[in-house]
């Protein structure tokens, strides 16, 4: 008579575990009684059929009552993910419009028309946000690089890297920015979440120089310095598109230009 969702609604909803053997017992002695009296059958298929329907709307009340609270939690938990991405989305703006320095709690609350006070609901303080946003924007550079994981020869691993990271600086110039360039209080940053996360990705580019190194692409073995001077040429490639510089060329040749630039870089870095 008790399918698996009654006995989920005694045992976990409930807690009468132990009240089981009784009522499988009962269920046991009335089939044994309609069995002894067939002239009682229709009645009892009648009690069995009520027993029937009010268990399950207990059972569909109880599921319905846990439902409406898991709903309510969910609703919940989205609204507050859905603030603290509205926060985020006004400090980014911010913060490129005007600097770390030029930015406040104030500004972003009024940005997002709420209170400041609001705000410290979900950040300590403005290099927390600054910090959570760096993180967010290096975990989809990150992405970015990952497909480079899958090719096992150094070189075309290093020329596809540069590729992959002057692509990400072109679609996604904002976070480029928030990464490499807006001036912020390290010190505030350095050991967190997003820093860790970008040492490691830096540190995948020394490893991939020195897996070219150690195959003999370069004429030279300093990794450290073959390493950086390679960095600098494609962070500087993409800082004056983030920033805007590359306003004395075409707009439809710019992207081309950095393309055929990178080539060229890919050349002379083998006499390194």
């Amino acid at each position: 008579m008790f399918g698996s969702s009654g006995r989920l609604f005694k045992d976990e909803l409930c807690g009468h575990a132990s009240a089981r053997p009784v009522l499988e017992q009962s269920v046991v002695a009335g089939d044994e009684m309609v069995e002894a009296l067939p002239n009682s059958r229709s009645s009892s298929n009648a009690f069995y059929k009520i027993n029937t329907v009010h268990k399950d709307c207990i059972v569909n009340s109880a599921n319905s009552a846990q439902y409406r609270i898991m709903s309510i939690a969910e609703r919940k938990e989205r609204e507050k993910e859905e603030m603290r991405r509205n926060i985020l989305a006004a400090a980014l703006k911010l913060f490129r419009e005007r600097g770390y320095d030029g930015v406040s709690i104030r500004n972003i609350a009024d940005a997002i028309e709420y209170s400041p006070a609001t705000i410290y609901l979900y950040f300590r303080d403005k290099s927390e946000i600054f910090a959570a946003l760096q993180f967010e924007a290096a975990s989809v550079m990150r992405d970015h690089l990952m497909p480079l994981l899958q090719i096992e020869d150094p070189w075309e691993r290093l020329v596809n890297f540069g590729r992959r990271y002057i692509d990400f600086g072109l679609k996604h110039p904002d976070l480029y920015d928030l990464i490499f360039i807006i001036r912020a209080p390290m010190e505030d940053i350095a050991n967190q979440e997003c820093w860790v996360l970008g040492e490691s990705t830096h540190q995948f580019w020394v490893e991939t120089v020195q897996a070219c190194v150690d195959a003999r692409y370069f004429k030279s073995t300093d990794t450290e310095t073959i390493a950086f001077t390679l960095w600098c040429y494609v962070h500087g490639l993409v800082a004056l598109f983030v920033r805007e510089r590359m306003r004395m060329y075409p707009e439809e040749k710019r992207e081309e230009l950095a393309k055929k630039s990178f080539v060229m870089l890919t050349k002379m870095a083998e006499i390194l």
